[in-house]
């Protein structure tokens, strides 16, 4: 019995030596995730805040340093670091596309390989198989939010008209303070411009990252006149395109909002392919059992974007709250 108990316990002493390898393995692997991970999201915040490539490579470099893989910082090449954006694939995922416009995304490879700056990860017992280290290596893709947010909003005559005791120029103000709550939230990097229309549109603010001036702006609405949708559609694509603070990276995406039928200025068809030509997204909102849901449905069609229809106040609100929401998302791959 002696020599078989001899020899369980070197079999176990040499399972628990090799299983601290193991262990170490796995915990460097996880700390070169989250190393790349973060490495990542920096890149991408700093993108967004300052439209800046270098800037972007740089964040990610720096604080790749300041994050341990296997007892020091990582390090790693500016060629590591790619800038790109992020869309669609064929089956519904998102995939990352290095150097194409708009710049939003910023993928970083973590490589502790012989390629590597730092060489590979050196290993505790593994020389004994004739394996002395080994080379972890993780890649990381965040995309942070960066728009120019074109807000259209219907003050035409009927949005007077008062259901459950609430206007419904009150409901547009409660949903589009929600709407800028959201944003400001979920996408601090955006900026947003406010077009009003009736018998004719008007761009009340150009595109600003003071959110709060937005909402006051809507405080101070009056509603009347006719409703011409398609004037306003071209003032608030225009807006994505001429104001002071445009940004060549950010995608530009349209919100219009009605509560009727157009009926001043024609159909607003062809100010949809405008914008949709520039490269603008609308999304559109219908408020109440009036408005022309069919015609807002086709011109979200066009601008490759969503349709809701709000019934009533809290309607309006959950519409407004699910558009800024899908407007901002962050994703690491």
């Amino acid at each position: 019995m002696l020599p078989m108990i001899a020899l369980a316990l070197i079999v176990l002493i040499v399972g628990v030596v090799f299983s601290i390898d193991i262990a170490f393995m796995h915990m460097v692997r996880a700390e070169l995730r989250t190393a790349t991970d973060a490495s990542a999201r920096a890149g991408a915040e700093t993108l967004a805040r300052t439209q800046d490539q270098g800037a972007a490579v740089q964040a990610a470099i720096r604080v790749a340093a300041l994050n341990s893989v296997g007892g020091e910082g990582l390090e790693i090449r500016p060629d590591q670091v790619v800038v790109g954006s992020v869309a669609a694939g064929n089956d519904g995922k998102l995939e990352f596309a290095p150097g194409v416009t708009p710049f939003t995304s910023v993928r970083v490879v973590g490589d502790r390989g012989n390629s590597s700056i730092q060489g590979p990860v050196s290993l505790f017992f593994g020389r004994f198989l004739n394996r002395e280290n080994f080379e972890p290596n993780q890649v990381a893709t965040a995309s942070s939010s960066v728009r120019d947010i074109a807000l259209i909003l219907d003050i035409s005559g009927s949005m007077n008209t008062t259901e459950g005791g609430v206007s419904r120029l009150q409901a547009l103000m409660n949903a589009v303070d929600v709407f800028i709550d959201e944003i400001q939230s979920s996408s601090p990097n955006s900026t947003v411009s406010l077009t009003t229309y009736s018998t004719s549109a008007r761009r009340v603010t150009p595109l600003t990252f003071n959110l709060d001036s937005i909402k006051a702006a809507v405080g101070d609405f009056n509603a009347r006149g006719l409703t011409n949708i398609r004037q306003a559609l071209r003032f608030g694509s225009d807006s994505l395109v001429e104001d002071s603070l445009t940004r060549d990276f950010a995608d530009k995406t349209i919100v219009l909002m009605t509560d009727g039928n157009f009926n001043q200025g024609g159909t607003p068809v062809p100010s949809a392919r405008l914008a949709a030509n520039r490269g603008h997204s609308i999304h559109t909102v219908t408020f109440s059992s009036g408005a022309n849901q069919a015609i807002m449905q086709r011109v979200a069609e066009i601008g490759d974007g969503i349709h809701l229809h709000a019934d009533d106040g809290d309607d309006l609100v959950a519409a407004f709250r699910e558009i800024a929401r899908s407007l901002s998302v962050t994703l690491v791959e």
